[in-house]
């Protein structure tokens, strides 16, 4: 499908957003583009005669051109995801999994948005239930049962189903979609696992046993975390995608299964290989 209109955010932390900013709208207006920035960007570019919203999803753009790490790609990704409407990423970030094209790359990746030539990527999605957000949370990455400001270890416990999987003295529990595989679980010994296989990702943090390990489970299971029985303790924590943070209160279950909705990214690269890039990308990381 050609596109004939974008949405364009950035993550105002970058001091180098607004000077991509502006080579993308000179790139639409050469294009014939349609662009929609959105406020907080607006204001960093001081540039008038520029459409501007709230929310770019919601004024019926093709695309949404996100100038950020990946930090910024998982901040938008569920309302995006929400609205059907598919990302590009550019990478301002270090390591960049999910950014799609450099910052150089601004007026051919929009030609080739203009003209069609691309393929829409989807990455599963979680949908997360607790207290605090009964109507759902959307998370690309993982959520995070911790024990948050809490000095001691915590025990925890998990079922799939109504089924407990086990019981765990530790620092918490994470649950990640595949594309989560690569940042927190990783961390926590959790298996990488290519983007496009349906599963979860159950993994301990730090736990204190030698037979608590990680497990993959079916994407059409439901997962339910919850602090285990007896645990009183202030501080605990439920973290969504490294920037939602909700207080967990004493005996609360989280239950976390697969969304009704997937989140799109833009690919131009045909042969563009998951394990390729991600040698790339964990090489650049440790240095």
């Amino acid at each position: 499908m050609e596109v004939h209109s974008i949405g364009l955010t950035a993550n105002p932390k970058k001091p180098e957003a607004a000077g991509v900013a502006r080579t993308f709208l000179r790139a639409c207006e050469k294009l014939g583009l349609h662009a929609v920035v959105d406020c907080a960007l607006s204001a960093a570019l001081e540039r008038e005669g520029v459409e501007t919203a709230a929310d770019p999803t919601a004024c019926g753009i093709d695309a949404l051109v996100v100038l950020g790490g990946d930090g910024t790609l998982l901040r938008v990704a569920p309302g995006a995801a929400a609205a059907n409407i598919p990302l590009l990423g550019v990478n301002l970030g270090r390591v960049g999994f999910l950014a799609e094209v450099e910052p150089e790359q601004a007026e051919n990746s929009l030609l080739l948005l203009r003209t069609g030539q691309y393929r829409i990527e989807r990455r599963m999605m979680l949908d997360v239930r607790l207290a605090e957000a009964p109507e759902g949370v959307l998370a690309l990455n993982e959520v995070v049962l911790s024990r948050g400001a809490c000095a001691r270890m915590v025990g925890f416990e998990a079922f799939v189903g109504d089924t407990l999987v086990d019981r765990y003295i530790a620092d918490g529990l994470v649950v990640a979609a595949p594309t989560g595989s690569t940042a927190y679980s990783l961390s926590a010994g959790g298996p990488i696992v290519s983007p496009d296989v349906p599963c979860f990702i159950l993994a301990p943090i730090c736990a204190h046993s030698l037979q608590s390990r990680p497990i993959v489970l079916s994407d059409h299971e439901n997962v339910t975390l919850r602090v285990e029985a007896g645990e009183e303790r202030q501080g605990m924590a439920i973290c969504i995608d490294g920037h939602r943070t909700f207080a967990v209160g004493a005996h609360e279950r989280i239950r976390v299964c697969r969304a009704r909705v997937d989140a799109q990214f833009i690919r131009f690269q045909r042969d563009n290989n998951f394990f390729s890039m991600l040698r790339t990308k964990l090489s650049q990381w440790s240095l």
